[in-house]
């Protein structure tokens, strides 16, 4: 089954229009696990991890995706470890931790 089909039966586990769905998600887990597939939609950065799980959220909480072209977005590299993503003609590097940092939704709450 492709992954977009799997953000729509498994909603629960994405993170969309800034509100967290990481229902039963245990932290020790997250740290184990490794980026397998990254994709965009107009508002949203996804990725697939080998568990199996989608988590996402939205580019707004990464300025310089949020202002970067279809084009640049797709030209990423992963991490050796598969625990990062890497652009650089966009000089942004994203931890797959920092997909977990809740405090940007405060923030982004607050623009």
């Amino acid at each position: 089954m492709p992954a977009e089909a799997l953000v729509e039966q498994h909603s629960e586990l994405i993170v969309k229009n800034g509100t967290n769905f990481m229902v039963n998600f245990n932290m020790k887990k997250a740290e184990a696990m490794k980026i397998h597939r990254v994709w965009f939609d107009e508002t949203n950065i996804y990725l697939v991890l080998d568990s199996g799980h989608i988590i996402g959220n939205p580019l707004a909480w990464f300025k310089r995706l949020e202002n970067a072209t279809s084009e640049q977005l797709l030209r990423f590299e992963l991490g050796p470890l598969g625990d990062s993503i890497h652009w650089e003609e966009l000089d942004e590097y994203l931890s797959l931790e920092s997909f977990f940092d809740f405090k940007r939704e405060l923030n982004y709450a607050k623009i």
